[in-house]
């Protein structure tokens, strides 16, 4: 190598040098782009799995909510129907009432894609900081409106022993088990009225009800939270 070529040698492995980094460069950036889109578009997977769970939450909330809300309606007729014991009511009102001071729906919902997405560690790819807190916290919440939901289950299955000395279960379970056998036993509904019992069994329904659509509706606020953050965080 002459010395007159040394420059242009040396030029020309800087160049290459040069060259070589700006491949490295550019294959980062691909890399990362590349990630960024994976990451992306397993972002959307998760939201939309989640914002399906949260809606059949959302749902089965209101289902519960409505029926819990024909306990306390129950609560009022029943009363009216213990001051007003001289009042002839027809079998279809006494049945009805029946049904629907006993209704025992519990909120069960489904966490799989929640579960899933915090176990992978997916749920980070979430930006909105808010929504993670809430999804985090949400096993917590239902974990505290449980007691209600066992202390509204316990009591009514216990009262079974006190109505059965009046009425059929059937008249009960018939609603949800319409291809039962209707009841042999005759039933005695204004006896079970007038007992002494009923009065406090009419107003522990309302109470425990009470008791736990407060929980359900603090429930229900934080699962519309939940769907509107999952909602902003798609359309970004």
């Amino acid at each position: 190598m002459g010395k007159n070529k040394t420059g242009k040698y040396f030029k020309y492995a800087v160049g290459e040098i040069v060259l070589v980094v700006i491949g490295i460069l550019i294959a980062i950036q691909l890399n990362e782009w590349r990630k960024e889109s994976n990451n992306n578009n397993q972002k959307q997977i998760v939201l939309n799995a989640l914002k399906l769970e949260f809606e059949a939450n959302q749902q089965q909330l209101d289902t519960v909510v409505y029926y819990l809300e024909k306990v306390q309606k129950s609560y009022i007729l029943a009363n009216e129907m213990i001051i007003n014991s001289q009042k002839i009511y027809s079998e279809n009102d006494y049945s009805n009432l029946i049904v629907n001071i006993s209704w025992t729906y519990t909120f069960n919902p489904s966490n799989g894609a929640l579960r899933s997405a915090i176990s992978s560690n997916e749920i980070h790819l979430i930006e909105n900081k808010r929504l993670i807190e809430i999804l985090f916290s949400w096993e917590d919440v239902i974990k505290d409106s449980d007691e209600e939901a066992l202390t509204i289950r316990k009591f009514q299955y216990e009262s079974q022993e006190f109505k059965g000395k009046y009425i059929s279960a059937a008249f009960e379970w018939k609603p949800i088990l319409p291809e039962m056998i209707s009841p042999n036993k005759i039933s005695d509904f204004k006896g079970l009225i007038q007992d002494d019992a009923f009065e406090n069994y009419s107003i522990l329904s309302y109470a425990y009800a009470k008791e736990y659509l407060g929980e359900l509706n603090d429930i229900k606020d934080q699962n519309m939270e939940i769907l509107l953050l999952i909602q902003q965080e798609l359309m970004k």
